[in-house]
């Protein structure tokens, strides 16, 4: 009986042993499981937000460019054709980084880490290429105005530009390079193209400006729209970088953790 009662009191004081080494285990693991899941959260949606603002971007750079190939088509012939090819590259490039953008919401959201890591390196890639097309957009600014005036200049004085030119005049409503003294001596009147379509009689107190002044007027606000578009985009692409690469990371903590 009383070596029955020594055995009873070993096997309770084992039990209690046991008990007291569990109990410090359990506040430990409770925490970090649960900030995981929340810091993921918030990393997630903030690229998804980033990228909804990289999809309405890209469709201002479509807007811009085609708003520019509409309104000034006519003014593109006689313009050299490198600049021609500004505005289509402009649409290209929004309508890249509305796709890619479009792409970037929905891996956000699955969370693939293949996809993530590709997309970041996509961003880099774009920021690089816009940084550059802004230099050359915010270099070109400076003699945008002199150039513009040169090209409308030879336009004007070559005569197998003349219907091209009338053209730039009707779709800009301007008259001349400088206005209605530029046709003294060339025409005997005013082309119906520098004066309002419903006037009579195109005369020198109801005709348009000089087209100098409106295009080159027109170019410089269109390039500086565009360069501000470009750079606001390469700030918040190269912010989605890192935001991707650290849900990319996140996901990777994660997965390693449940193993």
């Amino acid at each position: 009986m009383f070596g029955y009662g020594t055995i009873k009191r070993r096997n309770t004081s084992r039990i209690k042993s046991i008990v007291i080494v569990n109990k410090p285990a359990i506040p430990y693991i409770l925490p970090k499981t649960a900030k995981k899941p929340k810091m993921c959260f918030i990393v997630k949606y903030v690229l998804f937000i980033a990228n909804v603002i990289f999809a309405l971007a890209g469709l201002t750079l479509i807007g811009v460019g085609s708003a520019v190939l509409a309104l000034a088509s006519d003014a593109l012939a006689v313009i050299p054709a490198g600049i021609n090819a500004i505005p289509i590259s402009v649409i290209v490039l929004g309508a890249i980084v509305f796709v890619i953008s479009f792409f970037g919401c929905c891996g956000a959201i699955r969370e693939n880490r293949c996809f993530l890591t590709t997309y970041a390196i996509i961003m880099l890639l774009l920021a690089a290429g816009k940084m550059y097309l802004a230099v050359v957009i915010f270099m070109a600014m400076d003699n945008i105005y002199v150039n513009v005036v040169e090209w409308l200049t030879k336009a004007f004085l070559n005569e197998d530009l003349r219907e091209p030119f009338h053209a730039v005049e009707i779709a800009f409503r301007c008259c001349g390079t400088t206005g209605w003294q530029s046709y003294l001596g060339i025409l005997p009147a005013l082309p119906a193209s520098c004066c309002n379509p419903d006037a009579e009689v195109c005369q020198p107190d109801n005709a348009f400006g000089g087209c100098n002044d409106i295009v080159g007027d027109f170019f410089a606000t269109y390039g500086s729209a565009t360069a501000s578009i470009l750079v606001v985009i390469i700030a918040v692409e190269l912010i989605a970088m890192i935001v991707g690469l650290s849900l990319c990371n996140n996901v990777s903590n994660r997965r390693r953790a449940t193993v």
